[in-house]
Formats: structure tokens, C-alpha cells, sequence
């Protein structure tokens, strides 16, 4: 059974007059207690295990704790299996757990993996995690990490929990929401950048909950990570070069996008941005498209923030020195940039994406656009069987007319 914090307090209560009456020393104070009475108690709770047994169930039996203690914001609840002689293991479990409840975190579910493993005293076992926010109407999203156990006093106890590079499991988060977005700082991060951010975010909503509608629905709610310099480079994938900002896919229905703080700007600017990031949330839907399809992933999500013609004014200049210079070919499904491409170059490859996307978007409207879109980057069908089933077209024709529509933009 899992004690609160106040059933440890009498504990130790009881501990320290017990200890000064037996010495005859003169009685301390709870709050001075040396930490060794505190481990001393601590280690006397929680799930008996017996000697020469296999600590499973007792694990179980931790880990249901600690989920139904996450859900009920039971911080004390949660914290409880881990040792209070291991001030840092138990200080990054705290910053978990304020950040999940912050975030609204509605099912936080904890099972074992296999069997535990004993090896030079340490009790070593998977465990899977599934959690989701805002609702608990929800497919959990899948974690699956290392732990370490130990037993002490026939008790067992954690001593290990592997670190995820989840935003919420590096830091402690400051969290702003609305109503169809939440934006979540590290804790370097201006919290007034987050409410900068948090009225961008509210304005794109609208137009990628318009394109969802044509790629399954939009999702319950978009979810906003903003990095501080450190966790640009630690969090999911790391630092992205000449990026802003990025969308990891987490499974269907749910990505999340993550900002460098550095790029929180204008309204306008921030507007623009996390259109672009919202729109690869709902089309790419959990997916993680093949590299021969960057051209379409990332020009769908420009032609979408491009409404009011604003992602074209910022990426046409680019694109025109790219062109007149002669460094592209006539390429029309262009794959990423390679690690080292100038900004400038950067630029210009959204930009050509872009004038594609747009071309397709007016030659045969968005429907059919949108249906291309699905064969080819979420069904893996070639644009060349695509072209056919979605455009009612020959690829061949449709790449030389769009290189074309590029050429005319870029001598403008």
C-alpha cells in the first residue's frame, strides 16, 4: 500500500522521539531530521516482497499506483515509489508529473513488459507507458523505457527510469491554453512569448480545421511545444537546421509541433508559421512520409499558409536567385535539403514546392489536389500511378507544365 506524504510524516515523528529518547539527546525538529530517517521510513512502505522472490507483482502494483495517482493529481501519490535518498531521480519525477498535469494529461498508463531481471543487486524490467491529453476518450500514445528496482527492507523501491526526449519529461513546462490549442514553454522561455504564440496559434486553427475536414477531421487539439536554446537540441529529433519550427507525428490523429523560441516574431509571422506546422498535423495524420515526398509534404503546407499570399512574397525572392543562378534543374519533386544548404537555398526549395503545389491546386482545385496528396504520401502509391487515379492525368505532362509555372514566377 502506498502511503501520502503526511502517513511518511507521523512515521518519522514517531522515529525521531523514539531515537532522542533513547539516547537522551535533546528531542530535534521533524525538519531537521537527518535524511537518514526519512530514507529509514520510506523504505518500510509500499508492496512487501519476499525473500528470494521475483519482484513483478509487487512492480505491478507500484505502477497501478502511480498511474491512478497521475490522473488524480496525486503528486505525492505518484512520488511515492521513488526513494527518498535519491533526491535527483525524485526531483525529475516531480517536473514529470507537473508538467504532464499542466498539460491536462487524462490517462497515464504504466504496465510491465516481460519479467524483471536481477543483475548485480538491480532488478531491471520494460515498462510500457501509454498517455494522452484532454480526454480520457483516447489511443494512448505508446512509450516503452527502461526501469531499474531495487528491494530494500522487503520493500521495492525505483532506482532507474529512463528519460524521453518528450518535452514534458525534460523540463518543467508553463502552459497556456485555448480554445482549440495548447502552448507549452520550457522553462527559459518568456511567458509572454507564450501568449504571443498561443493568439497565433488560435488564428491558424480555423484554416487547417477547414483542410482537415478533407483528410479525416481535425484533430481534438493542437498541441505547441516552444524550446529554449537547450531543448531546440534535445527535444524529439534535436535541433533542425534552418528551421523555425517542426511537426513530429506521433501516431494517427496526433503530432505534436515544436518552436525555437527564437522565432516567436510578428503576429502575422507566427500566424503563418503554425498554419504551415498545423497543416502537416492533419494531413500527414501520424505518418512519417517517405523523403522522395518532401516536395509535396512541405508544399502543401506553404500552399495552405499561403492564403493570403504572404509565404509566397517571403519565399519568391529566394526562389528567383536560386533560379536565375542556376542551381536548380528543373526538378519539380525535390527532396529535402542536404545537411549544409544555405537559408537562402532553403528558402528557394519551399518556394518551388510551393509554386508545384499552387499549380496543382489551380489546375485541377484543391479536391483532387488533396486526393494526390493521400495516394502519394499516405498510401505510398507513385505520383505516376497517383497523377492518373487522383488528377486524371499524365505525370509526364503535369511535371513539365508546373516547371514551367516555375520558370514564370521566378523571371517575374
Amino acid at each position: 500500500m502506498t502511503r501520502s506524504r503526511t502517513g511518511i510524516l507521523v512515521a518519522l515523528a514517531a522515529a525521531v522521539v523514539a531515537a532522542a529518547a533513547v539516547l537522551g539527546a535533546q528531542l530535534i525538529s521533524l525538519g531537521s531530521a537527518p535524511a537518514a530517517y526519512a530514507a529509514a521510513a520510506f523504505e518500510r512502505t509500499g508492496p512487501v516482497v519476499g525473500p528470494d522472490e521475483n519482484p513483478l507483482y509487487a512492480i505491478r502494483a507500484v505502477l497501478q499506483g502511480q498511474s491512478e495517482a497521475m490522473v488524480k493529481g496525486d503528486r505525492d501519490g505518484y512520488l511515492a515509489a521513488f526513494p527518498v535518498a535519491a533526491p535527483e531521480l525524485r526531483d525529475r519525477a516531480g517536473r514529470r508529473f507537473d508538467s504532464l498535469t499542466a498539460l491536462g494529461v487524462r490517462r497515464w498508463d504504466l504496465t510491465t513488459n516481460g519479467v524483471p531481471g536481477l543483475l548485480n543487486g538491480v532488478w531491471r524490467l520494460p515498462v510500457s507507458v501509454g498517455y494522452c491529453f484532454d480526454t480520457p476518450d483516447c489511443t494512448p500514445l505508446p512509450l516503452l523505457l527502461d526501469t531499474e528496482w531495487t528491494v530494500a527492507h522487503g520493500r521495492v523501491r525505483l532506482a532507474g527510469w529512463e528519460q524521453t526526449d518528450r518535452p514534458w519529461d525534460t523540463t518543467r513546462l508553463t502552459v497556456r491554453r485555448g480554445e482549440r490549442v495548447t502552448v507549452a514553454g520550457a522553462e527559459s522561455v518568456d511567458p509572454d512569448a507564450l501568449g504571443a504564440l498561443l493568439r497565433a496559434a488560435e488564428a491558424a486553427a480555423p484554416t487547417d480545421d477547414r483542410v482537415a475536414r478533407s483528410f479525416g477531421g481535425p484533430p481534438r487539439r493542437y498541441h505547441v511545444f516552444v524550446a529554449g536554446d537547450e531543448e531546440w537540441t534535445t527535444w524529439y529529433d534535436g535541433e533542425t537546421e534552418n528551421a523555425a519550427a517542426y511537426a513530429i507525428p506521433l501516431q494517427p490523429g496526433t503530432a505534436d509541433v515544436v518552436v525555437d523560441h527564437r522565432q516567436i516574431l510578428s503576429d502575422a509571422w507566427n500566424t503563418q508559421l503554425l498554419t504551415h506546422e498545423f497543416t502537416h498535423v492533419v494531413t500527414l495524420d501520424g505518418n512519417r512520409p517517405a523523403p522522395g515526398s518532401w516536395w509535396l509534404v512541405e508544399g502543401i503546407a506553404e500552399y495552405v499558409a499561403n492564403a493570403d499570399g504572404a509565404a509566397l512574397r517571403k519565399d519568391l525572392r529566394a526562389v528567383q536567385a536560386y533560379v536565375k543562378a542556376g542551381r536548380w534543374d528543373g526538378t519539380v519533386a525535390l527532396g529535402a535539403p542536404a545537411d549544409g544548404t544555405s537559408l537562402d537555398d532553403t528558402v528557394a526549395r519551399y518556394g518551388i514546392a510551393l509554386l508545384v503545389v499552387t499549380y496543382l491546386a489551380q489546375h485541377f482545385g484543391e479536391a483532387k489536389l488533396f486526393a494526390f496528396f493521400t495516394q502519394v504520401v499516405r498510401k505510398g502509391v507513385s505520383p505516376d500511378a497517383a497523377a492518373g487515379a487522383a488528377l486524371g492525368a499524365d505525370w509526364a505532362a503535369v511535371v513539365r507544365d508546373a516547371a514551367a509555372s516555375v520558370r514564370v514566377a521566378a523571371a517575374q
